[in-house]
């Protein structure tokens, strides 16, 4: 870790970081203004396509350690009635020591903690259509993760995660796998007991079907939370797919996130 009198002597590096963020977030946001305009015109004609991802995200942490969660997200697509929902069940790991310490978006009643620099996750998830299109998508899915987390002090965070999809998708499903790989960079804003998370993402995805890297997938978005239990999170995503319905699709993603605890985390949080 570096002393005191050594982040005085880098001063440079840090500023350039804030620079490089504010400079993503606002090319991030006109990104997104662009395509709210550009997708309502032409765009939708050209082999594209406009969706909404409504999510809520449930997460039980069990100890410092262990946590267990579920994700509930519904697409809604812009050119039609038809709606598919996934139900995502899963737990992780973390473990490991960073350099740096990291609020965690004031889910520990603002005290800042060390952030363990390693995570696995694996997990099950169903989707299926519903309504007027029911039965049009069916997937039963496994999947493994592991995230390497780097603070890079001045509450920038940047993280990879390389995950594996085991997949069987269709009413006659035949199994596949994908192997995804994600960069991402965030940055936490404090305001009185409000936290604010830009973030921008960048992930390839390898599909075992066409045995080529088929998809790219880019996110920029934010996470407000203001206290230990909810939190809000919108963003808007660009996607590529040559094997897609639609080559490139635009999705506005909002996601509510519902925090639960055991006693047993809350004693060790506090012991430490």
């Amino acid at each position: 870790m570096l002393r005191p009198m050594d982040r005085k002597e880098v001063p440079g590096f840090y500023n350039s970081i804030n620079r490089f963020i504010k400079g993503i977030i606002l090319r991030m946001i006109c990104i997104g203004l662009f395509i709210c305009t550009v997708t309502s015109t032409r765009v939708i004609a050209q082999n594209s396509s406009f969706e909404f991802w409504p999510e809520t995200d449930i997460w039980y942490r069990v100890s410092p350690s262990w946590r267990l969660s579920a994700f509930i997200p519904i697409t809604k697509y812009h050119e039609s009635k038809y709606r598919d929902l996934n139900i995502y069940l899963q737990a992780d790991y973390a473990w490991g020591k960073t350099k740096h310490l990291h609020f965690g978006r004031l889910y520990n009643e603002n005290r800042a903690e060390q952030m363990k620099a390693w995570m696995i996750r694996g997990g099950f998830m169903e989707g299926w259509s519903l309504g007027e299109n029911a039965g049009a998508y069916r997937e039963r899915m496994l999947f493994a993760e592991i995230h390497r987390r780097m603070p890079l002090g001045k509450k920038v965070l940047y993280s990879q995660r390389i995950r594996t999809d085991f997949r069987w998708v269709g009413q006659d499903p035949q199994f596949s796998y994908r192997i995804r790989y994600r960069v991402m960079v965030e940055k936490e804003f404090t305001s009185g007991h409000c936290s604010f998370v830009p973030y921008i993402n960048a992930e390839p995805y390898w599909d075992s079907r066409y045995s080529t890297i088929n998809r790219i997938r880019l996110i920029g978005g934010t996470t407000i939370s203001w206290g230990p239990r909810f939190a809000v999170e919108a963003n808007l995503t660009y996607q590529y797919d040559d094997h897609y319905d639609t080559r490139n699709l635009y999705a506005i993603n909002v996601i509510l996130h519902v925090f639960f605890e055991s006693t047993r985390s809350k004693k060790a949080k506090a012991g430490s």
